[in-house]
C-alpha cells in the first residue's frame, strides 16, 4: 500500500475522484484539519517496512565506500 498527499483545486478534486471511482480504487479523503493524523499514520506505516536489523546496519556501513 502506498499513501499519497494531493493539493488540489476543485477542478482537479473532481478528475481525480472520477478516475478513482471508475478505476474502482479504494481512497479516504483526509481534511486539512485530518492532514496530522494522515502523517502520522503514513510515518507509522513506514516503521514496518524497510528498517535494517542492528546487524543489517553495522554491515552496510562497513561496506560502505568499498
Amino acid at each position: 500500500m502506498k499513501t499519497y498527499v494531493l493539493k488540489l483545486d476543485e477542478t482537479q478534486e473532481e478528475a481525480v475522484l472520477a478516475i478513482v471511482k471508475t478505476l474502482k480504487i479504494e481512497f479516504e479523503i483526509y481534511s486539512d484539519a485530518d492532514e496530522d493524523v494522515a502523517l502520522t499514520i503514513a510515518m507509522e506505516e513506514g516503521k514496518k517496512y524497510g528498517r535494517l536489523s542492528d546487524k543489517e546496519t553495522s554491515s552496510f556501513l562497513e561496506n560502505l565506500g568499498k
